[in-house]
Order: structure tokens, then sequence, then C-alpha cells
């Protein structure tokens, strides 16, 4: 049995298997193939990173996606990128997006990138912040030299396919992994459903 790593991106999706970084493809459908080809049988673990900060309804389009591509959403292990280098590196991570301007502190919060703004945090905690910086190349370069006195880690979106691998699918603070099957809308439970005509009833009272 084998992992299947995934990291969507504007820019393309990274693929990894059991590790080992793959490449980028331009949709999910490809990655996913490109794997396959790899492994034997369905595998038994699937992980997808997303950048923090992704809509609801943006990463339920992405999941849809997947599961066109032939990989079962249930059980896919949703991880965002801030998660994966926080989980790895032990410290807290500042994460620069240079593709959208943004800045994301752990656990997800994001806000537009301000260079003041990472100066002031990394001096709170400067032996345990790491800055990292991910994006294109021609974009990321303003960026890295506004930040360049914190000696940026260089995180291209591709390689978090096989770093998200190397993430426990469970951890000492969250003993159930955020999966894909969580997103789909749950129906009500039946005893709510069997309380609405009661509420109704005694509203008709009310107003008699």
């Amino acid at each position: 049995m084998w992992e299947l790593g995934l990291s969507y991106g504007e820019s393309g999706v990274g693929s990894a298997v059991d590790r080992h970084l793959m490449g980028s493809f331009p949709t999910l459908a490809r990655a996913v193939h490109a794997a396959a080809q790899l492994g034997d049988g369905p595998p038994r673990r699937v992980v997808l990173v997303h950048p923090s900060g992704m809509s609801v309804t943006d990463l339920g389009r992405v999941v849809g996606e997947l599961a066109v591509a032939g990989v079962a959403d249930d059980d896919v292990q949703l991880l965002t990128d801030i998660e994966v280098l926080h989980r790895l590196t032990g410290h807290r991570v500042l994460l620069i997006d240079a593709d959208r301007d943004l800045l994301t502190t752990y656990p997800g919060r994001s806000e537009p990138f301000d260079a003041d703004r990472v100066a002031a945090l990394v001096a709170k905690q400067p032996y345990d912040t790491t800055v990292a910086l991910t994006g294109h190349p021609e974009l990321r370069d303003r960026h890295h030299v506004a930040v360049r006195d914190y000696a940026p880690m260089i995180v291209e979106r591709p390689a978090l396919a096989a770093l998200a691998l190397q993430v426990p699918a469970t951890t000492e603070l969250s003993s159930t992994p955020r999966t894909a099957g969580a997103l789909r809308r749950r129906p009500l439970a039946p005893w709510v459903l069997a309380t609405i005509p009661v509420i109704a009833v005694i509203l008709l009272i009310l107003l008699l």
C-alpha cells in the first residue's frame, strides 16, 4: 500500500508518492494519474495540502475535482500549508504567500503582508519563529528583500505534497484528522425535524 500527497495551488498541483515528489501538474486529475502509475491499487492514505485562508466553497470545489479524478474523498486528510510547516519545524511559522501578498500566522490567520508586522512578530519570539516564503519566484523577490534579515525559508508549494506525508495522520493536539468528508453538509437530526411542527403549533396558538 502506498501514500499519496497532493499540494494544491493557483499555479499547479504538486504530487508525491511515499514522500517522493513527482513534480507539479496543471490539474488534480493529472497529478493523481501520474501518481497512480507508480502505486499498486488505491492509496492507503491521501493528504491534500491547500493554501491557508481558502474558503470552504473553494475547498469543496477542489475536493470535488479530487473525487472526479477517482480519489474517494471521505478519508482525504486536509492540511493547510502553514500546518505542515509548523508541525515539521516545531516552530511558530510566519508564512508569506507572495502570490496572494498575504502573511499567515499559525494556526491560519491571514492578513495583508507588511514587513513591519513581520518584524514585530519575530521580535516577540526571535528564537522560536521561522519565517517562510512561498510563491512564484518573480513575485517573491520583493518579499524576500523585505524580510532577508530573518533568513526566510523558501518553500516551493509543490514540495508540500511530499512534506505533508511526513506529518502523522494524528497528533497530540488532535486525535481526529480533518478530512474532506467533513465538508459535506450533514442532515438534520430526526429530533430536530420532529420539533419543528411542535414549535409551529405553539406559535399558532399564541397568535390566536
